[in-house]
């Protein structure tokens, strides 16, 4: 999924209850409750106890909103689900896959309802499709099968690893259960495969067997409180991001603001989004994203990932120089020639981390690297100067 059209839907967020449902037994009438059945919190034993309850949970995939993209349930949507037979899903996400840890970052376990064993069948080999062929569709992620988890009628495993030069892995291990007329999937991110494989087995038989409990009706509880939607405003004790980003004047004469505006994009704690169509030199849109991360770790984890993915989607292009204007600048340039050509700028300071996408439409003058290291700068001059001191 490509970053920049997550930025364009950053601005979305949608959210559904989920109503009880009820299933037919051979002699008894079980009361389904899918919210009782993903692991609460103190369930994920010492790997998941520092790890919050995220916006990802409930009752409709929420993820998105903002950088929690690699969550591959994300590929499919509520309409799309409901259309191959599903009734219900639920799930419960905690942590986040940028903290820079090499232990478990995030744990998301979930549960999908179908009408039929038959739907629920398609569903499973569905996802099993998904994630055999992810790596052919979201670049820079590179997937190893592992040995089906002993779990269930039927299973898979696949490892999905994600690098930047310098950094931990971030390293995706998602396990998924077809169990009659329902799937379970397991997703723990880790800054390391041994971390993500060392609590799969046991976090998955004890979520198979909290399905087992409920459908003999034996699951008792209350559905958690959710997180509330992230808000697309500046976050208590962060600057006016407003005030980093960059104004028409920086980039060419003749450029215009197309939309600005707070924007929801998890896990940052507040996130400012501004569209340039035109912007000089960049004919088909300038794009700037300014986060402020809940740690400064965060922001350099963010900004080294969103680079490599980014050159996986654009291609990996030329690095152009850009350390003179500091605040940990990074560029490419991919020239496109008479096709699109592509920038991108990363910065970051403290908390604060930003990305910069420059596109041509490839019909005019030839990009050069003085053109990216003038936009780095102003970039920086912008974000020095709204930081202060």
């Amino acid at each position: 999924m490509s970053i920049r059209r997550l930025a364009l839907v950053a601005v979305l967020a949608a959210a559904v209850l989920l109503p009880a449902t009820t299933a037919s037994g051979s002699h008894t009438s079980v009361r389904i409750r899918l919210p009782l059945v993903p692991l609460r919190k103190h369930q994920l034993g010492p790997a998941g106890a520092s790890l919050p309850l995220q916006y990802g949970s409930g009752a409709i995939l929420r993820r998105d909103v903002g950088l929690q993209f690699v969550d591959l349930r994300a590929l499919v949507t509520d309409d799309a689900f409901k259309a191959r037979g599903g009734i219900a899903r639920y799930a419960l996400d905690y942590g986040d896959a940028f903290r820079g840890s090499t232990g478990v970052m995030e744990i998301r376990t979930g549960v999908e309802q179908y009408k039929t064993r038959a739907a629920a069948a398609k569903g499973y080999a569905r996802w099993q499709h998904v994630d055999s062929t992810l790596p052919a569709t979201q670049p820079g992620a590179p997937a190893k099968k592992l040995a089906a988890p002993g779990v269930g009628q039927k299973s898979f495993a696949f490892l999905f690893t994600w690098t930047a030069p310098g950094l931990n892995p971030i390293d995706k291990l998602d396990e998924q259960v077809l169990v009659g007329r329902y799937v379970l999937d397991l997703t723990v991110t880790a800054g390391s495969a041994k971390s993500a494989k060392a609590v799969a087995p046991h976090l998955l038989r004890l979520l198979n067997r909290r399905l087992q409990l409920m459908l003999a009706g034996h699951l008792s509880g209350t559905a958690l409180t959710l997180p509330p939607a992230p808000q697309a405003e500046q976050a208590p004790g962060a600057p006016d991001l407003s005030t980093l980003i960059l104004q028409p004047r920086d980039v060419a004469k003749k450029a215009a603001v197309a939309l600005q505006q707070y924007v929801a994009f998890r896990p940052a704690l507040s996130a400012y989004l501004v569209f340039m169509q035109p912007a000089g030199p960049y004919d088909q849109l300038l794009e700037q994203i300014v986060g402020w991360w809940p740690t400064a770790t965060e922001a350099t984890y963010v900004n080294a990932y969103v680079r490599a993915l980014l050159a996986g989607e654009f291609g990996p292009g030329a690095p152009v120089d850009v350390s003179a204007v500091g605040d940990n600048a990074t560029a490419f340039l991919v020239d496109g020639g008479t096709n699109p050509s592509y920038v991108v700028v990363t910065l970051s300071q403290g908390q604060a981390g930003e990305f910069v996408i420059g596109e041509t439409t490839g019909t005019g003058q030839a990009l050069q690297a003085s053109d990216v290291q003038s936009l780095a700068q102003a970039a920086a001059t912008r974000l020095d100067a709204g930081l202060g001191p």
